[in-house]
């Protein structure tokens, strides 16, 4: 399940996530609060890089083509 989250609450989804992982990492694993810490700020850092758009808020793309390509054509070509 997919869930948009506004933009104004992102930094605190984010910390949730984090403090989350955390504990389970310290309560599930034992493993130190260093390695804890360091651990969740890895994964968020992470899930930031591959998983969030590479576009800002409101930014609008456009692809601009000649008027003689035929709908369906790829972007890339």
């Amino acid at each position: 399940m997919f869930v948009k989250i506004p933009k104004e609450y992102l930094s605190t989804f984010n910390r949730q996530l984090q403090t989350q992982l955390y504990n389970e990492l310290m309560h599930d694993y034992s493993f130190p609060r260093a390695v804890c810490r360091s651990l969740s700020e890895l994964f968020i850092f992470y899930f930031d890089l591959y998983f969030s758009s590479p576009h800002k808020e409101g930014q609008i793309v456009f692809h601009a083509v000649s008027k003689d390509v035929p709908p369906g054509v790829p972007v890339t070509k």
